[in-house]
């Protein structure tokens, strides 16, 4: 008993070692720094779900665009988020939406998200869907180069009405504006146009 003993601790100090080599080694390499710091700018307004008015607050964001909106998405299947989108586009707003290509189109039982998807298809809109991370888990729209809103809050009924979310929006900060607006650019630079099944 006492060998199975010294053999499981000599073991376990091996592997513990090789942890600790491991965790060096990562912890070792210089972390490379892209934040960004911004001086505060505009007004924030926040809301939360569920049934908090969470969804009211990004409808409200795409009502106030008057030249382009541009949405990094994971879940997208919301009704009156795509029915703002489309309303948007028959006044002239340029809408440009990335979304999630697992979450929204290879899967079965998406329907859903790609019957949402088609609406802005049909109606003008560029969408485009990325695979190239293990998902694109951004929510966030760009109003104008001005309002960015962001939180958890996926664009979806359950996210309205079941989960607990937060959206928070920054009115009229265009610097907030233009980092967000450079992720969403590299973002769809690596996303494909999302083609309707027939």
């Amino acid at each position: 008993m006492r060998r199975w003993t010294a053999i499981l601790l000599i073991s376990m100090l091996f592997f513990v070692s090789a942890d600790a080599e491991a965790w060096q080694k990562y912890s070792d390499r210089p972390e490379e720094n892209h934040t960004f710091t911004l001086p505060a700018a505009g007004e924030i307004e926040v809301a939360f779900s569920p049934d908090e008015g969470s969804e009211y607050l990004v409808v409200k964001v795409i009502n106030s665009a008057r030249s382009e909106i541009k949405i990094l998405a994971y879940s997208f299947t919301s009704a009156p988020v795509v029915r703002a989108l489309v309303k948007a586009r028959k006044r002239g707003v340029a809408v440009s939406l990335v979304a999630d290509y697992k979450s929204n189109v290879s899967e079965e039982g998406l329907e859903k998200s790609r019957s949402a998807l088609s609406k802005l298809v049909d109606a003008g809109c560029e969408v485009r869907v990325i695979s190239a991370y293990a998902i694109q888990h951004d929510k966030v729209i760009i109003c104008d180069r001005q309002t960015v809103e962001l939180g958890s809050f996926n664009y979806s009924a359950a996210a309205a009405h079941k989960n607990s979310e937060n959206v928070l929006v920054n009115w009229n900060n265009p610097g907030l504006a233009e980092v967000y607006l450079g992720h969403f650019e590299r973002n769809r630079q690596q996303a494909v146009p999302y083609v309707e099944e027939d």
